[in-house]
């Protein structure tokens, strides 16, 4: 037996449920006989293909172009059911599929779109459920989603810049340890052998990278079983809370790129909150939302504060104001904002300046970068040949 979806009037109502038969033919029979007006039927996948776990993701590029075209159609004047049914038939087979199957059954079962949204708290996180959830009560609910595809597409390339911007220097360094553990371990054995047969005392450089090159053949195996549970024990570590803050304390105290982080934490957290206030979302829930979004430990917690303050009536700008990490351009606007009853507008306009810095800031690292890693390899592998070829600058006090 195959399941199909089906959409069929009944009378003067429209009614949507799953129904087993053989075929398509014969489901198509079996409601004309009971004389219903069929309007859609879709065969489901087989139920091994079409299991869904809650907590699977989906692309960032699949989410933001069906909310683009679900903000269309509902714009235009069609009923949400029949938006996301054409959103999943449109939609290539995999996680995606699954993500809008599960949005129809819920709706079609008589849940609200919000609602069928925070069962999957994983791929709609609360900024998205807040922001559809607004829209639903207030009647714009394409305006809102036409909100959220524009933010979605922002902060994706914001992402890809940051991280375009880190992949170079990464690969780099990466390369330069493959360099540095190559000569240490293959090349400097044989110089090893050669001075050995001089018989004299070596230039404590020499010595000193002879002896790591001895170690390292020696306990290179343990030591890379220690690097490797180190990284897995930080990786733990920063992802508990006291992790979390200590690892952004010190990414705000990097040269050149804490400024860069401090940027895009403000340049998140302010268009975040411009979103939601426009949006109509409470003040105080929104910067509940916001709380968890702008990527850094520090500034989630000036933003809890701030709500928490803001719940005892205090304004938003004085509770951010006592924060040292929190620049003094954007409290301000923020209470220009409060005062003249547009906080939303002057948090759009912070988020733009930061959002530019942030940019300008990230290709200005890219073109310093570049020549800083040059002299890192320079120094690296340079200081190695150097360390090796200083007996055989010596060559003539060693032989005598």
């Amino acid at each position: 037996m195959k399941i199909f979806r089906c959409t069929y009037r009944a009378g003067a109502n429209v009614k949507a449920e799953r129904i087993e038969a053989e075929s398509q033919a014969q489901l198509i029979d079996l409601l004309s006989a009971k004389g219903f007006l069929i309007l859609s039927i879709i065969e489901e996948p087989p139920a091994a293909a079409h299991r869904w776990r809650r907590g699977r993701k989906v692309k960032n590029e699949d989410l933001v172009l069906a909310v683009r075209q679900l903000a269309t159609m509902i714009d235009a004047g069609l009923p949400l059911l029949q938006c996301l049914q054409t959103l999943e038939d449109q939609a290539e087979p995999g996680r995606f599929r699954e993500v809008m199957h599960a949005l129809v059954e819920d709706v079609t079962r008589g849940q609200s779109f919000s609602e069928s949204l925070a069962n999957h708290p994983l791929v709609f996180d609360k900024l998205f459920i807040s922001m559809v959830r607004a829209g639903e009560a207030g009647g714009f609910l394409s305006e809102i989603l036409d909100r959220l595809s524009t933010y979605m597409e922002n902060a994706a390339a914001l992402r890809r810049k940051v991280k375009s911007a880190m992949t170079y220097p990464t690969v780099i360094v990466f390369i330069a340890i493959g360099i540095t553990v190559f000569l240490i371990v293959k090349i400097i054995p044989v110089f090893e052998k050669m001075f050995a047969d001089f018989g004299a005392p070596l230039p404590l450089p020499t010595q000193m990278l002879i002896a790591l090159s001895r170690l390292m053949r020696t306990w290179g195996f343990v030591m890379l079983g220690v690097v490797i549970g180190l990284f897995f024990l930080l990786r733990w570590y920063a992802k508990t809370p006291a992790g979390r803050l200590l690892f952004d304390q010190l990414k705000f105290r990097l040269p050149i790129l804490g400024v860069l982080m401090q940027k895009i934490a403000v340049a998140r957290f302010t268009s975040t909150l411009a979103a939601l206030v426009e949006s109509g979302v409470p003040i105080i829930r929104s910067l509940e939302i916001v709380s968890d979004s702008s990527g850094n430990e520090l500034i989630n917690n000036v933003l809890r504060d701030a709500m928490r303050r803001t719940e005892k009536g205090e304004p938003i700008a004085d509770a951010m104001r006592a924060s040292k990490y929190m620049p003094r351009m954007v409290t301000k606007m923020i209470e220009v904002g409060e005062t003249t009853g547009r906080l939303d507008v002057m948090l759009k306009r912070v988020a733009a300046f930061y959002t530019d810095q942030v940019n300008t800031a990230v290709a200005g690292l890219t073109a310093l970068i570049e020549p800083m890693l040059i002299v890192f390899l320079g120094v690296v592998v340079g200081g190695i040949v150097l360390s090796m070829f200083l007996p055989i600058f010596q060559l003539s006090n060693i032989v005598s």
